[in-house]
Parts: C-alpha cells; sequence; structure tokens
C-alpha cells in the first residue's frame, strides 16, 4: 500500500488556517479588511478577553446577497478576482477568499448581512468549518461576523498565545493602523465594553491621528502632500521636536494596505538626515499612491510585503515628498519668520484694521527698532595650557582661624578640651563619609584588594594608579558601568522620584509589553502607572538617570522587547539592565576627585573574575615596570 494520501478536509483546512490566522489579531485584521472592501464608511470592532472568546466586526458596506453567503465559507471563494490576470491589478486589500474559510475552520462563527436590494438578510453559523445553520433574518444594511471560542478544537496553538492583555494589544495595533489607513471612514473600537477610540471619518488624517493617538503628537505632525506623475505620498509626519529611540510609530501604506517595507523606511530616515539626533527615529503616517499594476502586493500571506515595479522612483518621491514638508514646516515656525509675516502684515493692512491690532504694531516695533552697537574694551582672555593629565594635587597649608576650618591632627596638638577636640573630630568623619556614599556607596567585600597609589587621570576618561611595579590605567566610564550592572542585577536598580511626572504615549504594542513585564520595570528604577488608553505615568526613575532622559530611556527598553518573539525573554531583559546600567555611568571626559577615584578603583577590584564591561570592553590595562622599560630601550 503507498505511503501518499490525501489529507481529510477537515485536517486540510486546519493546517492552511495556521497561515492566516496566527492569533486573534490576525481574525481582526482580515475581517477589517473585507469591511473596507465592502466600501463601508463605519466600522466597529468590539472584542472580550484579548480576543480569544469573543470577537465581532459590524460595517455598514455593500453586504453579500443570500445565495453567496454559503458560498463565501468555501476555501479561495471571493468576488474580488475572476483571473489569473486580475492578479497583476489588484486594487482590494483580500483577494485569495482564505479569511471566512481560515476563521470558520479554528473557531465558532456567525454571519448576519443584507445587502441594498434585499428586504430581509441572511444569517449563517459554521463550527469548526461545518455549517451548523443558515436562515433569513432580520438585520440593517452591511455585514456583522462574530467569532467565538477562536482555536477550541485547536488547543495546541492556544499554548502559543500571550496574556489577554497582550493579544488585546496586539488587535488594539490592528485596529489604529486599519483607522489610519482609511481616516474616511469612522473607526470605533471597543475592549471589554470601554470604548478604546473613536474617529470621526470625515476624511482628515490629522483628525484620525488625534482620535488615535491624542492631541499633543497630533499637534506635533506636519501635512506631507505631493505628487509627481502616477505618484502621490500625502499624510503627516512629525516635525523636528517630535521622535522616537526606535521605529514603532512609522506607519507606511500602499493604495491604503498597511505594508512593512525596509525602503519605505530607508526614505524617511533619508528625509531627515542632519535633521533629528543619533539614535532618534521620525514618527510618520504615509500613504504613497501609484497604479495597482506597479505594485505586487502577492507577495506573502499576510499581505502586509510589497514590491514596487521601480523601488528608485518610490523612494525618490517619499525623501522629497517629506523633506518638503519638514522644510516649509521649518520656514512657518521660525521666529524670524513669523516677525517678518507680522511686519508685512502691519504694513499692508489698511489703517482701520491696524487701530484694532495695537498688540501687533507695537510687536513689530519693538521687534524691529534698531540698536546703536555699543564697543567696549575687552581684557585679552590667556588660553590654558593643555595639560596631559591631571595630577593628584596636595593640599596647600593654609592658617586657620576657627575650630571647624583646623584639620583632625592640627586639633589634637592644641590644648582645647576634649569635648570640642570629639565634636570637630565627629563632624570630619562624618563628612568624608557622607561624600564617600554620594560618590559610589561602598559594599563589604571579601576579595582582597591590591595596594595601589593614584597617580592621576588622563583625557579626563582613564585612571593611572601605580601598583606592585605595575602602571594600571582603568576606564572610569567601563568600570562604573559594570559595576552599575552587577547591582542592578543582582539587587534591582535604586529609584529616585521626579519633581514633574513624565506622561509618556506608548503605542498598542509598547503598552502591551509594558503591561506585561511591568514588575520588572519597577525592579529597574521605573515607577509607572496607567494613564489613559494610550499612555503611562513614570513618577520615578533609576537613580543617576537625568530627567530628559528618562523617557527616551524608557522607550528604548520597551523597544528591546519589541523583537522577543525573535529572542527570549531573558536576553532583552539583560539588555535593559545593561543599557540603564551604561547610561547611569560615569562619562568619559569627566573630571573626578581623589575620593571619586579611588572609590571607583575599590568597587572594580571587588569584581572578582570580571574584567570587562557588559559590551566587552575591558575595565583595566596593566604594563609592567618591565615592559616600560623595555619599550624605553632601558633593557634590552
Amino acid at each position: 500500500m503507498g505511503k501518499i494520501s490525501v489529507l481529510d478536509k477537515a485536517v486540510a483546512e486546519k493546517i492552511a488556517a495556521g497561515e492566516v490566522v496566527e492569533r486573534p489579531s490576525s481574525v481582526v485584521k482580515e475581517l477589517i479588511e473585507n469591511s473596507f472592501d465592502a466600501l463601508a464608511t463605519s466600522v466597529t470592532v468590539e472584542i472580550e478577553k484579548g480576543g480569544t472568546s469573543y470577537i465581532r466586526v459590524t460595517d455598514n458596506g455593500s453586504g453579500i446577497a443570500s445565495e453567496d453567503v454559503a458560498t463565501a465559507f468555501l476555501r479561495h471563494a471571493t468576488s474580488k478576482i475572476k483571473d489569473e490576470s486580475d492578479l497583476e491589478n489588484i486594487a482590494t486589500l483580500g483577494f485569495r477568499g482564505e479569511a471566512l474559510c481560515s476563521v470558520s475552520a479554528v473557531s465558532r462563527t456567525e454571519m448576519i448581512t443584507r445587502t441594498q436590494n434585499e428586504e430581509v438578510g441572511t444569517y449563517m453559523a459554521v463550527e469548526g468549518g461545518e455549517a451548523k445553520d443558515y436562515h433569513a433574518a432580520g438585520c440593517p444594511l452591511g455585514t456583522t461576523i462574530t467569532v467565538r471560542n477562536l482555536f477550541f478544537n485547536t488547543p495546541a496553538r492556544m499554548k502559543f498565545l500571550k496574556k489577554d492583555a497582550t493579544e488585546a494589544a496586539y488587535i488594539t495595533d490592528i485596529c489604529q493602523r486599519a483607522a489610519l489607513s482609511h481616516p474616511e471612514v469612522s473607526f470605533r473600537y471597543i475592549r471589554d465594553g470601554r470604548d478604546i477610540f473613536f474617529t470621526p471619518g470625515d476624511n482628515q488624517i490629522k483628525n484620525t491621528v488625534r482620535a488615535v493617538f491624542g492631541k499633543d503628537i497630533s499637534n506635533a505632525m506636519v501635512e506631507v502632500d505631493s505628487k509627481e506623475g502616477v505618484y502621490a505620498v500625502r499624510g503627516l509626519t512629525g516635525s523636528n521636536n517630535l521622535s522616537r529611540p526606535n521605529r514603532n510609530m512609522q506607519y507606511f501604506f500602499v493604495n491604503g494596505r498597511l505594508v512593512k517595507s525596509a525602503l519605505l523606511s530607508m526614505a524617511l530616515t533619508e528625509a531627515y538626515k542632519n535633521e533629528l539626533m543619533v539614535g532618534k527615529f521620525p514618527v510618520c503616517v504615509l500613504d504613497i499612491s501609484l497604479p495597482c499594476d506597479m505594485v505586487d502586493v502577492n507577495v506573502h500571506p499576510a499581505k502586509t510585503e510589497v514590491k514596487f515595479v521601480s523601488e528608485e522612483e518610490v523612494y525618490r518621491n517619499v525623501v522629497m515628498a517629506v523633506r518638503d514638508a519638514i522644510t516649509k514646516n521649518a520656514k512657518n515656525t521660525n521666529p524670524l519668520r513669523q516677525a517678518q509675516n507680522a511686519f508685512k502684515m502691519a504694513v499692508d493692512t489698511p489703517k482701520v484694521v491696524q487701530e484694532t491690532l495695537k498688540g501687533t504694531k507695537s510687536f513689530v516695533k519693538s521687534t524691529f527698532t534698531p540698536v546703536k552697537p555699543s564697543v567696549t574694551e575687552v581684557a585679552p582672555v590667556k588660553k590654558e595650557e593643555k595639560k596631559l593629565f591631571a595630577p593628584v594635587k596636595k593640599e596647600e597649608k593654609k592658617l586657620v582661624s576657627t575650630p571647624e576650618e583646623l584639620p583632625v591632627k592640627a586639633i589634637e596638638t592644641l590644648k582645647v578640651s576634649e569635648s570640642e577636640v570629639l565634636i570637630v573630630k565627629e563632624a570630619v568623619v562624618k563628612e568624608e563619609k557622607v561624600v564617600e556614599e554620594k560618590v559610589l556607596p561602598k559594599e563589604e567585600t571579601v576579595v582582597e584588594i591590591p595596594d595601589f597609589e593614584i597617580i592621576g587621570q588622563i583625557f579626563g576618561t582613564y585612571i593611572i594608579l601605580e601598583s606592585d611595579n605595575e602602571m594600571i590605567l582603568i576606564d572610569q566610564h567601563a568600570a562604573h558601568e559594570r559595576i552599575n550592572y552587577e547591582k542592578i542585577k543582582n539587587q534591582g536598580a535604586m529609584k529616585q522620584t521626579v519633581l514633574l511626572p513624565v506622561n509618556i504615549t506608548l503605542t498598542a504594542r509598547e503598552m502591551a509589553v509594558w503591561e506585561e513585564n511591568r514588575e520588572f520595570f519597577d525592579r529597574m528604577g521605573f515607577e509607572t502607572e496607567v494613564f489613559g488608553n494610550d499612555s503611562i505615568i513614570v513618577r520615578a526613575l533609576p537613580s543617576d538617570i537625568d530627567y530628559e532622559d528618562g523617557e527616551a530611556l524608557l522607550l528604548e527598553i520597551i523597544g528591546s522587547f519589541m523583537g522577543q518573539d525573535k529572542g527570549s525573554v531573558s536576553e532583552a531583559r539583560d539588555k535593559a539592565i545593561y543599557t540603564v546600567a551604561c547610561k547611569a555611568a560615569i562619562k568619559a571626559n569627566h573630571t573626578l576627585s581623589v575620593k571619586e577615584m579611588d572609590a571607583l578603583v575599590r568597587e572594580s577590584f571587588a569584581l572578582e573574575g570580571i574584567s570587562t564591561c557588559p559590551h566587552g570592553r575591558p575595565i583595566r590595562v596593566n604594563m609592567t615596570k618591565y615592559h616600560i622599560e623595555k619599550m624605553f630601550k632601558r633593557i634590552v
């Protein structure tokens, strides 16, 4: 008997469903695309428990005729293409005819739909790929599809799903992108009975961004509207003061289809060249329109990857469109240009109108009043001589008149009362202890620290030691970074409460990462809490992290978790620890006091068996006296 056999229909459908339906968000994406293809002007998405128990998508589109309802659930049944030639000119979001069949194969699915030409709608229920009910039903124009108990007949798939909050965040991300791709559609998203966002559907992308991400991000974005030949680039891009430490808020659409494109990301980065700091990425919502036969969307089952016939033309058009938008915005927001415009308005406006613009007239007058230059003789400043290194200075002796200014040894030689000596001694010891603890708190260790003498600091970066016929160079940043890393890893990070809490807007995926790893972020020194649907409040930061760097650091760490599917969680957390350790470490070109150098050296020696920073750079470089004398030809 032969070994090859045709799989059972039910088994084949479950295998095929795995390519289309990976998680609840995949179901939502496919159903939303069907609603858009039906020319709906209103779409509502409702989910419960991360979409695993309940998903409902309702639209007011064209609906499905009663005689086509049963056919719609068959594999490769579609009204969007007819023959092979249509694959070269795909204008719809869906076209393979796999969505309904795949979804119904792994869930309990119900559909109720009505077209404009029908007085009564049609209801159909499918469970695990098998039809269970079919009858006429009253319903409004459009289609409503309800999906319950996703993966009820494939329990193995359930094991790979994440927490309900995380799966809900994936769905939120899909809904946000869908709303942004079609601003002409009024989009409502409801999660666990609570409205998350609602877009007006007025075809104004700025209003859609405001509804999805809030007014702060919306107000910080500028309009992009460019058309050259068959290419059109429209949407919004961030002004120079709106950026992120990752590309998570870059949304690209091609003919209304959400896509992931390295080419478009590179074009956006090129447009912002010399406009943003290194390590910062622009924010955008851009739709690139071009003829359907100049782009291939039939590349991947998820339909998020596309190929362009002329990549060079697409790249150039995106770069020029975005660059023109940010250049125009920079001119309009330039204070000098605003003053010039106000002056021009005051000059060109009739006198009757000028009387009502007294504020503008006075502003113009004060702005352009000429000022006579004054000449002041200034003594030439002498340039300081450049020193190779900063030697350790001995304390200069000076005459003192009060007991507080006397060194401890000097006090002991004076004939003062014993109580006064004890008070002064205690004050001096206490002051030294506070200074040492402020620099680097010492920890008791059994590691034997070698005798050393601090010679000085070179280039504001390296500490020079002499120890047992050796010269030792210590990289102060690498040493402090490793010390921080070991402390955070073993004990957690110290917190510093901020005077003004930081409000950070997150994408749905970023919010999911934060919720999933909230305890870890608390251990890292971030005290946070929910603030609305798409933002959090940061009330404390890790110690030694500047207030201005707190938001970027948190977003950077969240971004490192975004690729969690490609790597383990432990790797992402370890990367987060040494990121915080690096940011909190003493920087290069920073002059240290003798006590700071001494504390840093001792703690670096206490790292038994560790000789590198978390990035792999060496902490110390040793040069023996023999090696040095050989370099100077004292030893042949």
